[in-house]
C-alpha cells in the first residue's frame, strides 16, 4: 500500500485512528478487539477515504458548488460513481487479505457484512440506530458497490431528519465503513444490560432469532425475548417469538451472552446495548453501544478470572 493510501485502512484490533477516523461504529468494534472480546475479523475504510472519494467527485463534476451544500445530490454522486483509484485500490488489497483471513469462518467463497459507521453513530448522545445502510452476505466482488451504498446512506431522508431533530449539522457529516467476516449464525441476540422500557439496572433484556438478525433488527419478525435478574442471572421472564422449532437458545448459550455483556458494560462503564451472533458455540460481538435513555449507574471496572467473549 502506498505512503498516501496508508490512512484509508485501518484494521479492527489495531486501528490508530479514534472515533473521528473510524466513525462510531468502528471505534467501538476496534475498542472490543483490543479488550479481549471476539469480534470477526475485519477493517475500517476511514472518513480520510470518504473526503478523499468526495473530492474525485467533486473533482470531476466540474462544478462544486451545488455538491457541496446538497447532500441528496452528494448521496447520488456516492453511490453511482465509481470509487477513486487510490481509495479502490486500498480497498482491494484490504478486501484481498481479508479474504485470506477469514477461512476459519467461512465454508466455501467468504461472505462479508459491510456496514455502515458515520462519525457520532452509537455514541452516548446519538445511537443512528437502523438509520444508514448494512449489507449482509456481501460476496467480495461486490464489496465496492456495498460500500459506495453505505456512503450514500449518510444522506439518506431519516438520517438527515435524525441530524436535524439533533441539531446536528449535515457540513459535518463523515462516514466511514467497516467490512467485516460474516459470521454463519447459528442465532442472533441483541442484549440490553438495562431494561430498555423500564429503566430497571437489576435486568437484563435479551431478544434473539435463529439464523442472521437482520429480520429482528429491522422489527420483521417477532424474538424470543427473555428478562434476566443482574444478580442470579436467572430467567425471570421468557416470551417466545415467531420461531416454530422452539427457543432461539438453549440455557447455556443464553448464560455464556449474560456474561458477555456484563463484561463489556463493566469495560465500558455503563449500560449498554449490544448486538451478537453465536456461530460453533461461541458468540461473536458485533456491536456495543451505549444506551441513550436512562441514567448511567457509575458502574466499576471488573475483570473476571475468563472472559466468555476473549478470543
Amino acid at each position: 500500500m502506498s505512503r498516501d493510501a496508508r490512512n484509508l485502512i485501518e484494521w479492527l484490533g489495531r486501528a490508530d485512528g479514534g472515533a473521528e477516523a473510524l466513525g462510531g461504529k468502528g471505534a467501538s468494534l476496534d475498542r472490543l478487539a483490543k479488550l479481549g472480546f471476539r469480534v470477526p475479523p475485519g477493517f475500517c475504510l476511514t472518513t480520510a477515504a470518504f473526503r478523499a472519494q468526495l473530492e474525485a467527485i467533486r473533482e470531476g463534476a466540474g462544478s462544486t458548488d451545488r455538491l457541496a451544500s446538497d447532500g441528496p445530490s452528494l448521496a447520488d454522486a456516492l453511490a453511482s460513481v465509481r470509487i477513486s483509484p487510490v481509495v479502490g485500490e486500498a480497498l482491494a488489497e484490504a478486501s484481498a487479505l481479508l479474504v485470506e483471513q477469514v477461512g476459519v469462518l467461512s465454508e466455501g467463497e467468504p461472505r462479508f457484512a459491510v456496514r455502515s459507521s458515520a462519525i457520532g453513530e452509537d455514541s452516548a448522545a446519538a445511537s443512528y440506530a437502523g438509520l444508514h445502510e448494512t449489507e449482509l452476505d456481501v460476496r467480495p466482488g461486490a464489496i465496492p458497490a456495498a460500500v459506495r451504498r453505505c456512503w450514500a446512506s449518510l444522506w439518506s431522508p431519516v438520517a438527515s431528519a435524525y441530524r436535524q431533530r439533533r441539531d446536528l449539522s449535515d457540513g459535518d457529516a463523515e462516514m466511514a465503513v467497516v467490512v467485516q467476516a460474516l459470521v454463519p449464525a447459528e442465532a442472533a441476540a441483541v442484549v440490553f444490560t438495562r431494561h430498555p422500557v423500564t429503566n430497571r439496572d437489576d435486568q437484563l433484556v435479551i431478544t434473539a432469532v435463529r439464523g442472521l438478525g437482520e429480520a429482528m433488527v429491522a422489527g420483521t419478525v417477532t424474538p424470543d425475548t427473555w428478562v434476566v435478574e443482574r444478580a442470579s442471572r436467572s430467567v425471570l421472564t421468557f416470551e417466545p417469538g415467531d420461531g416454530a422449532r422452539g427457543e432461539a437458545l438453549d440455557a447455556e448459550s443464553l448464560g455464556d451472552l449474560v456474561g458477555v455483556s456484563l463484561e463489556i458494560e463493566a469495560r465500558f462503564r455503563r449500560p449498554v446495548d449490544i448486538e451478537a451472533a453465536i456461530a460453533r458455540g461461541a458468540w461473536y460481538v458485533l456491536q456495543a453501544r451505549p444506551l441513550t435513555t436512562g441514567p448511567a449507574t457509575g458502574l466499576a471496572t471488573v475483570t473476571p478470572a475468563t472472559a466468555t467473549g476473549a478470543g
